[in-house]
């Protein structure tokens, strides 16, 4: 065995044991999606946790693929503030293709490598992933706009979840939750990801994403970044456009108890082994306090 496979296994060891039995959440979007050699080293990533004691949950993502479904029939697509204005067409659509299409390429994907996995969505297990419809404001007029069926997460029946893991399974979480007559609501993945690892107490949620990390006032990803810098540089505008909802999200799991936060380059193969599993990790981890 080559020296490097050996130096690799031991800087490894110290994670797996501090990770072993603790719950990791993966958002799992972007190109790290889109790509199959990167889509597979995900999956091996995923497999490879799991069998050392890791309780890996996936939460994918799927918006391009719902939009390029969505102009194939035809349908009018529509963003406001990021956010996808979701009527039932475009809900029936976003359904079929998240939880019959997408959900279905990551099963495979983790049983191709030796895995055991499970999909799910909002209305499975009684309703595990609840909602409600969100009212929205248009950041530039200030004027209420009609999301549609969009909602934000309210609950996640965690015990669903735990008895799944227990049960040595991977969840992998569908962005389509429901409301309290269990009618479909297209929610944000990373707020998805965010509530399931609050619920569950998670040691680490990882975005997997199209940048290399947040960056800094200098213009450079920060390999770590406090609460409390982070919340000022999205006021003063140092973060800004798509990047603020990750570092909103963030912030909130962070809030919420979990123990380490990371936006992490998905463009790299095996991204999510380098963030747990080395000294180096990759990407932007949101740092519980100031350094002394």
């Amino acid at each position: 065995m080559p020296d490097t496979v050996i130096g690799g296994l031991v800087e490894a060891l110290p994670y797996v044991q501090r990770l072993a039995g603790r719950v990791v959440v993966l958002k799992y979007g972007g190109a790290a999606m889109a790509a199959a050699d990167l889509s597979d080293a995900v999956m091996q990533d995923v497999v490879l946790l799991a069998q050392v004691g890791v309780r890996v949950v996936v939460c994918h993502g799927g918006g391009p693929e719902v939009s390029a479904m969505g102009k194939r029939l035809g349908l009018p697509t529509r963003f406001v503030d990021g956010l996808r204005v979701t009527d039932d067409d475009t809900m029936r659509v976003a359904q079929q293709v998240q939880i019959g299409g997408v959900s279905r390429d990551i099963l495979a994907g983790i049983t191709r490598h030796g895995g055991r996995a499970i999909g799910l969505s909002g209305h499975d297990c009684g309703g595990f992933l609840r909602a409600t419809p969100r009212r929205h404001t248009d950041r530039e007029t200030g004027a209420p706009v009609d999301l549609g069926r969009v909602g934000d997460v309210r609950a996640v029946h965690s015990d669903v979840l735990i008895h799944l893991l227990d049960a040595g399974l991977t969840p992998v979480i569908s962005p389509v939750a429901v409301d309290h007559d269990q009618r479909s609501l297209n929610v944000n993945a990373d707020s998805v990801a965010t509530a399931v690892a609050s619920a569950l107490g998670a040691a680490r949620l990882v975005f997997l994403t199209d940048v290399d990390g947040i960056h800094g006032p200098d213009g450079a990803p920060a390999s770590q970044v406090t609460p409390a810098t982070l919340r000022r540089w999205i006021a003063d505008g140092v973060v800004s456009g798509g990047m603020i909802p990750k570092a909103e999200a963030c912030l909130s799991a962070h809030d919420a108890g979990v123990e380490a936060v990371t936006v992490a380059d998905g463009r790299v193969p095996h991204a999510l082994l380098r963030e747990l599993l080395t000294d180096a990790g990759i990407g932007t981890q949101l740092a519980a306090a100031e350094a002394p």
